[in-house]
């Protein structure tokens, strides 16, 4: 275990996004399962509206998800391009809180299957599934296939060969434009002054409605 303790501090360093804290864990955290609760989901984004300054739900859902599965992709790539092998990330063995901001927690970390498996399989798709009912799926697999590009860019030319074969898989192949590598959706950040277009958005500018 002390070798995967390591490597979560190595890549730790490089920003919030890749920071995940392990050791005992007290009540605060839970399992990133109940993510999927509608209970739960619908209080996260209403928090996420209240901190936005929106009342539009669908772009609370969508900033939320985008933030969750940004931090899954920089924990998994990180993992994958510093040690070869990506941390276990299944649904009940990563915790979650959202203490001034989303925060992952893994009691006992310890290295788990591909990187596919274990946030597309394990995280994301399930999480598509319950957040579509907010916001819709192709918007959701956007955000993923977004967040996995972003986690690259911030790690660096290392990650392109993994980023590359990952970006085959249909559920986010299906999600990007082959011919521009722009998203087919939008994430609706324009939507919440002063926001605007994202670089890989299909919107060259933002829409007026």
């Amino acid at each position: 275990m002390s070798e995967v303790v390591g490597m979560l501090e190595r890549i730790g360093a490089r920003s919030p996004f890749f920071r995940v804290s392990t050791g005992p864990a007290d009540d605060t955290w839970r399992p990133t399962a109940e993510l999927r609760d509608p209970a739960t989901r619908d209080a996260l984004v209403a928090i996420t509206a209240e901190r936005m300054g929106t009342d539009e739900t669908r772009v609370a859902a969508s900033t939320f998800f985008f933030g969750y599965v940004a931090r899954l992709w920089s924990v998994a790539l990180g993992s994958v391009v510093d040690s070869g092998r990506c941390v276990r990330l299944d649904r009940e063995h990563v915790l979650w809180r959202d203490d001034a901001g989303l925060q992952l927690h893994i009691v006992e970390p310890q290295f788990g299957g591909e990187a596919a498996i274990e946030v597309l399989d394990e995280q994301v798709e399930p999480l598509v599934g319950a957040w579509s009912e907010v916001a819709a799926s192709g918007l959701l697999w956007g955000n993923a296939a977004s967040a996995l590009i972003g986690a690259a860019q911030m790690i660096g030319a290392e990650a392109r060969p993994r980023v590359d074969a990952l970006l085959t898989d249909p559920r986010l192949a299906e999600a990007l434009d082959p011919e521009t590598g722009r998203r087919r959706s939008c994430c609706l950040y324009y939507r919440v002054p002063p926001g605007g277009v994202c670089g890989d958005c299909f919107f060259l500018t933002p829409p007026t409605s």
